[in-house]
């Protein structure tokens, strides 16, 4: 009865020993069968995921099947347009390779050389600084003459003509210069020494003014516009690179006119413009001749001791 009760017990032992093992054996294929369920779910959108991915390989496939038909019939089409290269073909390509900009130039004339090209500045320069240089030796008016009360017109006018004339020589030597020892050719030979011979009588006028007003101030002043007219002329370079302030001074200055003028007589250009720049020249000779007879009749009003008194050859 002892040893059956012993056994008993340890049936129950068992039992209840494989009944936790039944329990824990239940839970893990609980877990298990969560652990499924999850994987089943991950493996469904994965399918989905790659359903999707699938049909993006093929779309683009087929847009790389439709590009390289495209590309093939490009190139084909890129063959067939390639020209002939032939001789006359490859000197066409030659010719616009070394040359690729074609230019059309349009002018009214040409001077020719760029000595002829330089000539009006310099001849109406050499103008201004020959009847400065005068100015320098001959007195602008005579001082005894001024004293003796003669007419104030006479008076400027004399003092005008002999530098006037001097000018005159001057440009005479300087034109047979340039069509005789130079040899450029003067479209306008008789027009061309005219404009430069109004251009020194215009320029002794002017600083005949300056002195007259002014003494040696007017001097200095004359061979201030000398240096102003050296940049505004438009003689070296285009007056229109100018900045504005030089720019209006080119419109004003009578230098500018001067070399205008003898361009375009010299160079065969526009006769009407040559009109137009004598006129100017014109205009600024009167008004300085005005200018210096007014000052002549000033001084004639307002005489000093050493007026009264002049030198023997002033």
């Amino acid at each position: 009865a002892a040893s059956g009760a012993a056994t008993l017990a340890d049936g129950a032992d068992q039992t209840a020993a494989g009944a936790a093992t039944l329990s824990t054996g239940a839970s893990a294929a609980a877990d298990g069968a969560a652990s499924l369920s999850t994987g089943a779910t991950a493996a469904k959108t994965g399918a989905e995921s790659l359903a999707t991915g699938a049909s993006s390989l093929s779309d683009g496939l087929l847009g790389l099947k439709n590009g390289a038909g495209t590309l093939r019939d490009g190139l084909t089409d890129g063959v067939d347009s390639i020209p002939d290269t032939n001789a006359d073909t490859r000197n066409l390509q030659a010719s616009t390779i070394a040359d690729p900009v074609d230019l059309h130039k349009a002018a009214v004339t040409s001077a020719g050389t760029y000595g002829a090209g330089l000539a009006p500045f310099f001849a109406s320069l050499a103008g201004w600084i020959g009847i400065y240089a005068l100015f320098l030796i001959v007195k602008p008016v005579s001082r005894r003459a001024i004293t003796a009360l003669h007419s104030p017109l006479k008076i400027t006018l004399a003092g005008w003509l002999t530098p006037g004339i001097l000018g005159l020589l001057q440009m005479a030597a300087l034109f047979g210069i340039l069509t005789g020892v130079l040899h450029f050719e003067v479209h306008n030979p008789v027009g061309t020494y005219a404009m430069m011979g109004l251009a020194a009588m215009t320029f002794a006028a002017i600083i005949l003014a300056l002195n007259v007003w002014l003494g040696s101030v007017g001097q200095f002043v004359g061979l201030v516009l000398m240096v102003i007219q050296l940049v505004t002329a438009g003689g070296t370079f285009p007056w229109q690179t100018l900045p504005a302030p030089l720019a209006f001074l080119h419109h004003v200055m009578p230098m500018s006119y001067a070399v205008d003028g003898i361009r375009q007589l010299m160079y065969g250009g526009n006769p009407a413009t040559a009109l137009n720049d004598a006129g100017v020249l014109l205009l600024w000779l009167t008004g300085a001749l005005v200018l210096a007879a007014i000052g002549v009749v000033r001084m004639t009003h307002f005489r000093t001791l050493r007026d009264l008194k002049p030198s023997l050859i002033g």
